[in-house]
């Protein structure tokens, strides 16, 4: 009794022992390091992530996100709802925000952003829908970095209207 106690002891230590270190791993090689002053900002850039580290003298941030370059699943896998369904994709955006919609019946669909305020912005986007999950893109980088709304009007033939909204953040240079 006391051989399988110490056993399962010893095993659980070496577990837990093991199981505290971490190491990085690098899987590409692309990215880049600056520093300015007391702050240092690197980011590398993996087969579908970015990984940016942040450091200060006492503090070290590590960020990740994923690359639009794998949109086209998670924007597909949007589920219709009784009004339709609308999905805004990387959020926060840099350079290109994607968007899907997918609606119960035929329509008129319009797509238009606005500022935090409420204003309208310079995008809209219009089109006649038939039926299935559309996918479209718009470069947002000529926009400035803050929180915007998307939104989805769509009207049916017989003239009714639905409007689906998406909160957007865009991060641009």
């Amino acid at each position: 009794m006391k051989k399988h106690l110490l056993f399962v002891f010893t095993v659980a230590f070496v577990i837990s022992a093991h199981a505290q270190s971490l190491s990085p791993t690098v899987i590409a090689s692309g990215g880049n390091f600056s520093s300015v002053g007391g702050t240092s900002l690197s980011y590398t850039i993996g087969e579908l992530a970015a990984i940016q580290t942040f450091s200060s003298a006492s503090v070290i941030l590590t960020q990740g996100f994923q690359q639009p370059n794998d949109v086209l699943n998670g924007l597909l896998d949007i589920e219709k709802g009784a009004d339709g369904s609308f999905s805004v994709y990387p959020i926060p955006a840099q350079t290109t925000l994607w968007y899907g919609y997918e609606f119960n019946e035929a329509g008129k669909v319009e797509v238009s952003m606005f500022n935090i305020l409420g204003q309208k912005m310079d995008y809209g986007f219009s089109e006649t829908y038939g039926s299935g999950k559309l996918i479209h893109s718009f470069d947002c980088s000529a926009y400035a970095s803050g929180n915007y709304i998307l939104s989805v009007k769509f009207t049916t033939s017989s003239g009714h209207e639905k409007i689906l909204s998406k909160k957007i953040q865009l991060i641009t240079n």
